[in-house]
């Protein structure tokens, strides 16, 4: 689902926003010595995490693999390995550093957002414009060590972001381990947290301000199991325009093209089928063809994966008048289920997130509010675990 969206007024639930302004080192201005610094600093570490991590044959690192003092979560595009490029929302650069405040150096080609996560709590909003590249992260801190998350809170269309490396001098070390769960969420505007931090149906402004992938069903699903995540979705995608889109590390590069033995899920959640029914219904066939067929895409991809065709919150019987969206939905999803698990692949399921309830509140477009989203991922967590006795 598509639409516009406003600017709320309070604080964010996921913390209040940095006041991000460019400082004397600006875009036009960063030295010689900081891309260098950047090349040797942030160009080792990504190129040994490309081409010299030995893998476990699940596409886990293995025991014995050193640990690099910075962590890329999510899609990657590698090919610059000193300036890593990422968009799809979740995305997160993770590392240890020591001292009271620290800046991080990016450049972006949208306004894009990234949550500041600092021991674990959300701390504030790293609000991105195309002209600057100095970032203050965090500042007033304790002394000591600070673990921290900085994680893409918009989807890819709002644009591309390139890492160039944290202030020189700051001490870095190694992030905590790497959870040994993992999830994939693959999706729409539901599951990229399109909207859910509006103030209503009828938002205005930009949609950047009201989107939070952090705050979304399925990145409150994976921290509550314990798990890593990556999110691949889209706002107003069908099942076979993602399809398209889910080989690629920027999907807005046909040729960028990811290897998915990089990183393997325990679980795949596919939220897809919304956008099908914007206007009419769809028909069996067109619906259930692509669906089954990036289904058998993802189980080929990933054989041990557990993979959950999920439904919801959004479709209703009453809309658009006469169609009865939910009913024919569930309908052709649960078909392609019973077909794939008729024959012999049991570590599929569906699952239905209710049609989300006026009264928890709505976000941009109709869209699901963040308490909506708190209970879908309460359910798809409990889902989780029961089918992974985790």
């Amino acid at each position: 689902m598509r639409g516009p969206s406003s600017t709320p007024t309070g604080p964010p639930p996921g913390g209040y926003k940095l006041v991000v302004g460019l400082s004397t080192r600006d875009s036009s201005r960063v030295s010689a010595r900081l891309r260098a610094w950047g090349r040797r600093a942030v160009g080792t570490t990504a190129a040994w995490l490309l081409a010299a991590c030995p893998h476990a044959p699940d596409g886990s690192p293995s025991a014995a693999e050193p640990s690099p003092p910075v962590r890329f979560v999510g899609r990657f595009d590698l090919s610059e390995p000193e300036h890593p490029r990422f968009a799809w929302s979740a995305s997160a650069i993770q590392t240890r550093f020591t001292g009271k405040a620290l800046h991080v150096h990016l450049k972006g080609t949208g306004y894009d957002e990234l949550q500041v996560v600092v021991d674990g709590a959300p701390s504030g909003v790293i609000a991105m414009n195309p002209t600057k590249e100095d970032y203050e992260v965090v500042s007033g801190l304790g002394d000591g060590p600070h673990e921290l998350v900085l994680s893409k809170r918009t989807e890819a269309r709002t644009g591309e972001v390139q890492f160039l490396g944290f202030e020189p001098g700051v001490v870095l070390a190694p992030p905590a381990r790497a959870a040994a769960r993992r999830v994939e969420l693959i999706g729409d505007s539901i599951t990229a947290g399109y909207g859910d931090e509006g103030l209503g149906p009828r938002c205005t402004g930009s949609p950047v301000t009201q989107e939070n992938e952090y705050l979304s069903y399925g990145a409150l699903a994976a921290r509550s199991v314990g798990a890593e995540h990556v999110t691949v979705a889209w706002s107003g995608r069908t099942t076979e325009e993602m399809n398209d889109l889910y080989d690629r590390i920027l999907p807005s590069r046909p040729a960028s093209r990811w290897d998915f033995t990089r990183w393997t899920p325990d679980a795949v959640v596919i939220n897809l089928g919304t956008n099908e029914f914007n206007h009419a219904d769809p028909g069996q066939g067109a619906f259930t063809r692509p669906y089954l067929a990036f289904v058998q895409k993802v189980r080929a991809l990933y054989p041990r994966a557990v993979i959950v065709c999920a439904l919801g919150p959004m479709l209703t019987d009453n809309y658009p008048t006469g169609v009865h969206a939910l009913t024919r939905a569930r309908g052709y999803i649960t078909q392609v289920v019973t077909q794939l698990r008729a024959a012999g692949d049991k570590r599929v399921s569906f699952l239905e997130f209710p049609s989300q309830d006026f009264a928890n509140g709505l976000g941009c477009d109709y869209h699901p509010s963040l308490k909506t989203h708190r209970l879908m991922g309460e359910q798809l967590a409990d889902a989780l675990r029961a089918q992974l006795q985790w």
